[in-house]
């Protein structure tokens, strides 16, 4: 199981409505991308933190560590964004003479890319509220309430499915290559991740097989009926 699914079916607000869960991250979303104050950044950041540690009950290491993932192509984003291009050096607080231009850091850049930084974790963690506090039958309910398509909800449920599908595939298939040392050198690695793709293909596609004739047994018509949506 997934880290974020594993919170999200454990923390302390699994059976609040999804809806108010939705709309809390929806206006706080919504706050983050209009207010342009930092102050108002920091405070949402804050805020939706205590709501997930502390009311949420998500332990705080693991949520740093899930933070993690996004912020490093978050802050590669920003640090292209200080870089400025110049024909005039004196606008620039730091740089250098790069043929006929400058390349430097200049004060608006440095402001742009703070603000831009903390916009960016402030929506980050108005998502990672509703994810970690709402399993995923929820979210196929809360999605049933809104009217959408069923297409898409089935296309959701079905990524869903296929994800853990092919982390377990994956899974299975790196161990057993483990335990025959199919990774003790650089050559051998390379040689063990080809065959863990090709295989990696063919079971997922007998697993697809496999669910597709589950589904025909199981008289399946284009809709997944979820036990417990007029509950939400």
């Amino acid at each position: 199981m997934l880290l974020i699914d594993k919170y999200a079916y454990t923390n302390r607000l699994r059976n609040l409505s999804p809806g108010i869960k939705a709309s809390i991250g929806a206006i706080f979303l919504i706050a983050s991308m209009l207010f342009k104050n930092l102050y108002i950044l920091i405070g949402n950041i804050l805020f939706m933190s205590f709501i997930i540690v502390v009311v949420a009950k998500i332990d705080f290491k693991s949520y740093i560590n899930i933070l993690k993932i996004p912020m490093y192509f978050l802050l590669m984003g920003v640090g292209m964004n200080l870089l400025n291009i110049s024909v005039d050096g004196k606008e620039l607080l730091y740089g250098c003479k790069f043929f006929s231009f400058y390349i430097g850091i200049s004060r608006i850049s440095i402001d742009t890319s703070i603000h831009i930084l903390f916009r960016a974790i402030s929506c980050l963690t108005c998502v990672y509220f509703f994810m970690l506090t709402t399993p995923f039958n929820q979210l196929i309910f809360l999605l049933k309430k809104l009217h959408l398509p069923d297409n898409l909800i089935e296309v959701t449920m079905l990524i869903y499915r296929f994800i853990f599908i092919l982390l377990e595939e994956v899974s299975d298939i790196k161990k057993s290559q483990e335990l025959r040392f199919g990774y003790v050198n650089l050559k051998t690695s390379y040689k063990s991740l080809g065959i863990l793709v090709n295989l990696l293909y063919r079971r997922i596609m007998k697993r697809y097989d496999d669910m597709c004739v589950s589904l025909d047994i199981k008289l399946y018509d284009g809709k997944f009926h979820i036990i417990g949506d007029e509950h939400v």
